[in-house]
């Protein structure tokens, strides 16, 4: 994984740390240079960085950085940097997407026609992601594609239906919620 750019301190050439505008050398100084990052108006970067929520993946290709931004908690948008320039980014009031593999994220590199693609894929606890240039992976997490491989929104017809598997673990869940409830009624109203 890339770390960000140039430290924030004057004068210092040191690749700044993961989620920080500084570089290690300059930790303690972290606090001193908020005004800097602000005052840079024009920056695409996310500013404030939840550690929980936050995702971010990146990958190098023909000496050009592809970086994805995601926010867990959906405050903001999945994003697709190339070289620090934002270049995509999902959908907005659309509607909630769960993805399983779908291509959410898409551009064109115009120097050399290759198309960069991000594909997403939700699990239990996390989103995972999975950097595609030409359908060949260069980052990102290992997952199985979906078989849709065009980008996709909420409006697209398959991308909200749930599998057999999730709709079996659904009725399960439903049948040992209404067990539970039935056995307390008859405890409760039923017992003398």
């Amino acid at each position: 994984m890339a770390v960000g750019g140039p430290c924030y301190i004057e004068g210092c050439e040191r690749t700044r740390m993961y989620s920080s505008p500084v570089c290690y050398k300059h930790r303690a100084n972290a606090e001193d240079v908020w005004w800097v990052i602000e005052d840079e108006g024009g920056s695409d970067e996310p500013r404030h960085r939840n550690p929980f929520t936050h995702q971010e993946w990146s990958a190098e290709y023909e000496g050009r950085e592809i970086r994805v931004t995601n926010q867990l908690d959906a405050s903001d948008r999945a994003k697709l940097y190339i070289d620090g320039e934002l270049r995509d980014e999902e959908g907005g009031d659309d509607g909630y997407i769960i993805p399983r593999g779908e291509i959410l994220l898409s551009t064109e590199l115009t120097d050399t026609g290759d198309r960069v693609d991000v594909r997403f894929k939700a699990t239990l606890f996390t989103v995972k992601a999975k950097i595609l240039v030409n359908n060949k992976r260069i980052g990102g997490d290992i997952f199985e594609n979906s078989p849709i491989n065009e980008k996709v929104d909420s409006s697209h017809p398959e991308v909200l239906k749930h599998g057999l598997l999730t709709k079996l673990l659904g009725m399960l869940l439903a049948f040992a919620i209404m067990s539970l409830g039935g056995g307390f009624f008859a405890l409760v109203f039923l017992v003398p």
